[in-house]
């Protein structure tokens, strides 16, 4: 038996109370007309970015449905007409990351796409606070994040990898980007005290410059690829 909470519930009896306004008074019918107009007039995108308004502003441990109602003004259970949970939501936003990643290089230049791609996926990481771990808890199957990761595949098909492989080498691809970015919003974020302290523990300078780290990185990637 399907179970549901109290405001999937409200969501999923709307419609019924809807339809039986005309036993209701004429000013009860108004209201609710007027109620479901506004339970589906919010926009996916309209949440989108008032989703990213929050994380930019509080982070992801504010991104909550009763927040987000709140940020659109509407009831929370409104919400639940276009996100089912919190990981459907967090699925839209890195849908919306990967849809504004334009990559002019032509697929056919394998290793010149994967390089123009990463570094633009980077860039977009680094516009959204907490991007990353939006990221990590979503699941890859949105239009443009399947693209991306077809692309991937096909870039490294055309380089050589051997198709068994190729989720690996994706996966690899990926993993280093996110974890480079965390890194550097890490450091970036850090007082000038702990770099100091930092920078005296280990011998060098742990600033450094991020885009030419980031390119090293990919660099020792593709050089793997190569050689295995």
């Amino acid at each position: 038996m399907l179970k549901y909470d109290k405001l999937s519930l409200i969501a999923y009896l709307s419609p019924i109370v809807y339809h039986l306004s005309p036993i209701v008074s004429i000013g009860s019918e108004q209201k609710l007309k007027i109620k479901k107009v506004n339970q589906v007039g919010i926009s996916k995108e309209t949440i989108v970015q008032a989703s990213i308004g929050i994380l930019n502003r509080e982070g992801i441990d504010c991104l909550t449905t009763r927040e987000l109602a709140k940020e659109l003004g509407i009831k929370s259970a409104s919400l639940y007409w276009h996100i089912k949970n919190m990981q459907d939501l967090y699925g839209l936003i890195a849908e919306q990351l990967c849809s504004e990643m334009e990559i002019i290089c032509d697929i056919s230049k394998a290793k010149e796409y994967l390089y123009e791609m990463n570094t633009k996926y980077r860039a977009k990481l680094l516009e959204i606070r907490d991007s990353v771990e939006i990221m990590i808890r979503s699941v890859p199957n949105t239009p443009n994040r399947v693209k991306i990761i077809k692309d991937t595949m096909e870039c490294l098909s055309r380089l050589g990898i051997k198709d068994e492989n190729r989720i690996t080498a994706s996966n690899l691809l990926n993993n280093y980007v996110l974890s480079f970015v965390a890194d550097e919003i890490r450091v970036k974020s850090s007082s000038t005290e702990k770099i100091e302290s930092l920078n005296s523990l280990f011998g060098v300078n742990v600033v450094g410059d991020f885009d030419q780290q980031f390119l090293y990185g990919l660099n020792v990637l593709f050089a793997g690829f190569e050689t295995v």
